[in-house]
């Protein structure tokens, strides 16, 4: 299928590593015109030209820090000056978004965490609406996870956030419908990433396995006996992104193999 995402001006947030990363590799395949974006410009350089050489597209790598107002906005008028526009925006990138005890995490903390992934995608949002607007088309796409929908009093600031950016995309594909831009929302649960990886080693040492063991006794519970990759994710940020789903807007995709619970997504 020709997704038709060719020369498609593209802004992905947190490129370099993980999901990011899986993002910019199946964009560039597909032949996107990409701007990728995340703190390390050195990671980001690196990545750009991999992805030129092997795909022969066009790349444009600039550091952005998405908590910064000032460094957002600078991202997209880069965006606008190398590309003349942008056809698609995926969110991405996250901050620190704190966890733990409900009493033990202070007002300060709460507030950070949103401005590290809750305002972080809005700021981005209202930065690429108005290029949007302008043109009478365009594509968000929301990263988010499945938490939003799995209550944990120990992971509670980042249900909630999760939960305001699915309220979110629903509201700004009500926004955006009339100008012709589209936002939906993708939704993993757990994705073996590199950070996952680390987290997981850290845990098995801590519970006197190795991290081997702990991962097989985490498969073992999973309804495909394996988690999710990261190029699981973005065969469907890429899909949603595309031409092909020129009708889904305001959705949340979740992409779970069926981990969680529910009838709702």
């Amino acid at each position: 299928m020709d997704l038709q995402l060719s020369d498609r001006r593209i802004v992905l947030t947190g490129a370099t590593r993980g999901i990011g990363r899986a993002c910019a590799e199946t964009l560039a395949q597909e032949g996107a015109q990409l701007l990728l974006s995340a703190r390390d410009q050195a990671a980001l350089d690196t990545l750009a030209g991999e992805l030129r050489e092997r795909y022969g597209v066009t790349v444009h790598a600039r550091s952005c820090d998405i908590t910064d107002d000032a460094s957002v906005t600078a991202l997209f008028d880069s965006a606008a000056a190398a590309m003349g526009g942008v056809d698609v925006l995926v969110n991405n990138a996250a901050g620190r978004v704190p966890a733990g005890d409900f009493l033990a995490i202070d007002n300060p903390a709460w507030l950070e965490g949103w401005n590290q992934k809750l305002q972080a995608y809005i700021r981005c949002c209202r930065a690429v609406m108005p290029l949007m607007t302008d043109a009478g088309a365009g594509v968000i796409v929301n990263v988010v996870g499945t938490a939003a929908r799995n209550p944990k009093a120990s992971y509670m600031p980042v249900g909630i956030s999760n939960a305001a950016l699915i309220n979110f995309t629903k509201s700004l594909a009500d926004y955006g419908a009339p100008h012709g831009v589209r936002a939906v929302a993708v939704a993993p649960a757990a994705v073996r990433t590199d950070r996952w990886t680390r987290l997981t080693a850290a845990r098995a040492e801590a519970e006197g396995k190795t991290p081997e063991a702990l991962q097989a006794e985490i498969d073992a519970t999973l309804p495909f006996g394996r988690m999710a990759e990261p190029q699981d994710i973005a065969d469907v940020v890429c899909f949603v992104a595309s031409a092909r789903a020129r009708h889904i807007a305001g959705s949340v995709v979740t992409v779970d193999g069926n981990a969680t619970q529910g009838v709702f997504n």
